[in-house]
């Protein structure tokens, strides 16, 4: 107990109280269950992160990013990679381990967020929504998840005060944020810009005061941007590392219409059948692609409403969600896939919960209902994933734990008929690079058939076949036919096709119709 006349000095919202730590173990166990076989097998979440671990084992064999293999991608995540593996070593278990903390970390920023904008028994609420109801179904560490983690730490960092050191802090998190995933962290950059504006002209300072506190942001933004991407810019020039990070994606990034155009929307559409889980899947899908991106809006129309009813303090916190919030989801609209958009939504949803944070009956009456929702879901989820049979594999990093039998069947196979940090060529999707610690003989990633892989990236990937005297090729049908969606001028495969089909022979056929070719003895 305090002396007597001692004034209690409130509770940082960044200090969990006893609660608080109790629901991050429960969302740790929670995460666990789905990341995990028992004690500690990884459970195959086959994903675009596989690619930037891909990156990172490069980087840890001496290649350099953008100057030695190619990435669109900003560095962010595979330097993250390259340090956990210097400190680890390759092992299956850093990317649980990754997505393990990833969902954490985010747990823990959102009820910071939530704790500054509503009563404290319901600052809980939105970090349970969206690990549930979000983060849990789209278990891929790539970086998108990374750059859902800075812009969060930066709502967290700038909503308290608006101190110089807490501005510079924040403009940081931002350029992390782009040096993760670029259109994010330009749509925070913009977010926290106009928030900035908005608050001076609010409090009728001047502008010479908001353009301090512009350049504070921009200082920071710079700190962050040279910090992590000076290296890259120095080992492969300023111009390939601009092509790279800028010029393909907005050239050629939008010619994969099936995955980076704003039609991947109905793809992500739940298939509407007979399932036990529909009604769930249905409901992520309208709060991520509907919910979430209608809440800015209206909040405004709120504002515009009220705003003269309460003081202008009351409207801070939540204008800086609604802003960054609506700019982040804008960031994702021209290719609105679910993991984009997702990775948009934890702001969204502290606001959606700000406006049930209210003593009338009917805001009580929906937290309940989600309360008592959330129960129902996570011991379902939790049971129903677990009772899943996986195959054991044991690779040279460790063991995994795979559910889908296709993928089993060719891990098996491949891990046979190769050894460790063999040239192997899987063309259309490089997972098993990591999985398997195998070496990818090209520049790319990944081949596809469209206009996202350029001519002279096929015959750069002809050539390293060719350089690396690679033994085995593991092709995709998807490979061979052009979708109705593309233009038949933009697929440039076929010289890289004729090449296999020249120099090496058909071995295996897998159930999924993936083919090994061998390369034929001279």
């Amino acid at each position: 107990m305090p002396p007597l006349g001692k004034p209690v000095k409130p509770r940082s919202s960044w200090v969990p109280d006893t609660v608080t730590l109790l629901f991050l173990l429960a969302a740790l166990i929670f995460l666990y269950a789905f990341l995990f076989v028992p004690p500690f097998i990884p459970i195959d979440h086959y994903g675009d992160g596989l690619v930037y671990l891909g990156d990172a084992m490069r980087m840890c064999k001496g290649e350099v990013m953008y100057r030695d293999f190619f990435q669109f991608s900003a560095p962010g995540t595979p330097v993250v990679y390259f340090l956990l593996f210097k400190i680890f070593g390759p092992r299956l278990w850093l990317l649980s381990l990754a997505l393990l903390l990833l969902g954490i970390g985010l747990t823990w920023l959102g009820i910071v967020i939530a704790r500054k904008v509503m009563r404290p028994n319901l600052a809980l609420l939105p970090s349970a929504i969206f690990l549930v109801g979000v983060y849990k179904n789209l278990l891929d560490a790539t970086h998108h998840w990374y750059s859902l983690l800075t812009a969060t730490a930066a709502l967290a960092v700038l909503m308290e005060r608006r101190t110089a050191a807490r501005i510079v802090a924040t403009g940081f998190l931002c350029g992390l944020t782009a040096c993760f995933t670029q259109s994010t962290g330009l749509a925070v950059t913009v977010g926290f810009a106009a928030y900035l504006w908005w608050e001076s002209r609010g409090r009728r300072e001047g502008w010479h005061d908001l353009l301090k506190k512009e350049a504070w942001l921009l200082g920071g933004i710079l700190i962050a941007l040279v910090g992590v991407n000076a290296y890259f810019v120095w080992k492969a020039g300023l111009a390939r590392f601009l092509w790279c990070t800028i010029a393909f994606g907005l050239k050629y990034h939008p010619k994969q219409m099936d995955e980076n155009s704003f039609w991947v929307l109905t793809n992500d559409l739940p298939v509407l059948a007979w399932q036990a889980n529909v009604f769930l899947r249905l409901a992520t899908w309208l709060l991520i692609f509907v919910v979430v991106p209608l809440v800015p809006i209206l909040f405004l129309g709120r504002y515009w409403r009220k705003s003269g009813n309460k003081p202008r303090e009351y409207w801070e916190r939540p204008m800086m969600l609604a802003i960054i919030g609506s700019l982040m989801v804008l960031s994702a609209v021209p290719a609105p896939a679910s993991i984009r958009m997702a990775s948009c939504t934890l702001p969204g949803i502290v606001l959606l919960l700000w406006f049930l944070d209210s003593p009338r009956r009917f805001g009580r009456a929906v937290a309940a209902v989600l309360v008592t929702g959330i129960l129902l879901v996570i011991p379902h989820g939790v049971a129903r994933f677990q009772s899943i049979e996986r195959g054991i594999l044991t690779t040279p990093h460790g063991q995994l734990a795979v559910a889908d039998r296709d993928s089993l069947e060719e891990y098996a196979w491949v891990l046979r008929h190769t050894h460790p940090s063999e040239y192997l060529y899987e063309a259309a999707a490089p997972y098993m690079y990591f999985y398997l610690d195998l070496r990818n003989p090209t520049p790319l990633p990944l081949l596809t058939n469209s206009g996202y892989t350029t001519p002279e990236q096929v015959t750069v990937a002809a050539k390293g076949l060719e350089l690396h005297r690679v033994r085995y090729v593991v092709w995709s049908p998807s490979l061979d036919t052009i979708p109705d969606w593309e233009r038949p001028s933009d697929s440039h495969v076929g010289p890289l096709r004729d090449y296999v089909h020249r120099h090496y022979r058909l071995v295996k056929v897998f159930t999924n119709s993936d083919e090994v070719w061998e390369m034929a003895a001279e």
